[in-house]
């Protein structure tokens, strides 16, 4: 376990694809990020207080920028929609590359990485379609214990008993989200070591049958490259609050540590499934 814990961590550093991870992360958010920077920049740029607003915002431009928001509130929802439709249309494409990554015995190069990626991407999608499915169902069970917890907080008499109830109910549909998102990446996993089938249905069962088989590899492959992905982003976070944008090296400072973060992200997905499709190959 402890090797395929290594080889997936020191597989997931492969640079050709954790750039194409960055720039399809940086796509969708340059759509959306344009139109609000456009929005800022009419507003701020001409302003006798600029160098004073680029470091904080008091109430007045807070309010101003409120009420043009809310004028400017369609565009930018439209920006929003377009993000988000072109993130779902890459993330096959990015689960695919993975794929095709975890699978070959060399680093591949771009061309192959990419051609890699768009034979799978039939299959991502179908599996990503599906998904919305035991998503759905864990969100809706979310909620479910959401409204039992703050029900139950009606009858208590103490507020800390309420608060504990909500929290834990929060947990709950915290790791019921996590566990389903374990299933579609075993789904995934299940898929890549099988190029003959194309159900997103059948692969994603044969996930859940992996994850029955091999509980302990599974679940500790995908929980260690959660936590330190995780607790990697939230401290460049923290460091990249520290940092503010003014002054072109203070910008780039910025720029560089908002894409690092990208990168963890991208690393521990990547990681994660690495290490899954090796379980699912030690299974076969």
């Amino acid at each position: 376990m402890t090797s395929i814990l290594s080889l997936s961590a020191r597989a997931a550093l492969q640079w050709r694809l954790l750039l194409l991870w960055a720039a399809c992360v940086l796509l969708p958010t340059l759509l959306l990020a344009i139109p609000v920077y456009s929005l800022l920049a009419g507003q701020l740029d001409y302003s006798t207080h600029a160098p004073a607003l680029a470091r904080a915002l008091d109430i007045v431009a807070l309010g101003d920028l409120a009420t043009v928001l809310g004028r400017q509130m369609p565009a930018i929802g439209t920006a929003g929609f377009g993000a988000l439709a072109l993130t779902l249309a890459l993330s096959p494409l990015l689960s695919g590359a993975v794929v095709a990554a975890a699978r070959a015995p060399d680093q591949l190069r771009f061309r192959a990485l990419l051609a890699g990626a768009l034979a799978e991407y039939p299959r991502m999608a179908r599996m990503l379609c599906w998904a919305v499915v035991p998503l759905g169902a864990a969100v809706f069970l979310g909620m479910w214990l959401l409204d039992m917890a703050r029900a139950h907080g009606r009858t208590v008499i103490l507020p800390e008993d309420a608060r504990n109830a909500t929290l834990a109910a929060g947990a709950a549909a915290a790791l019921l989200v996590l566990l389903v998102n374990l299933t579609l990446d075993a789904g995934r996993a299940a898929l890549a070591t099988d190029r003959r089938r194309t159900s997103a249905v059948a692969g994603w069962w044969r996930g859940l049958g992996l994850l029955a088989q091999r509980p302990g590899p599974v679940l500790s492959a995908y929980a260690l490259f959660t936590v330190a992905g995780l607790v990697l982003a939230a401290s460049l976070a923290l460091g990249r609050l520290q940092v503010p944008p003014v002054g072109p090296v203070q910008l780039i400072a910025a720029l560089l540590l908002t894409q690092l973060i990208a990168l963890v992200i991208g690393w521990m997905r990547v990681a994660r499934l690495f290490a899954l499709v090796r379980v699912a190959m030690l299974v076969r």
